[in-house]
């Protein structure tokens, strides 16, 4: 079972490991939410994940 997270700017990130997850929340962060980039650790995204 995978994890998703729907961010507030519409996009859906989703992934079958937390740190596929992880990854993909931090890339999205770095091209869409530049103002973001180092204010969200792995336990806050993890946190804003729900199972799919």
């Amino acid at each position: 079972m995978g994890k998703v997270i729907n961010c507030e700017c519409g996009a859906v990130v989703r992934a079958e490991s937390d740190d596929e997850l992880v990854a993909k929340v931090e890339a999205h962060v770095d091209t869409v939410h530049p103002d973001l980039v180092g204010k969200l650790g792995r336990d806050d995204i993890l946190g804003m994940a729900e199972e799919e």
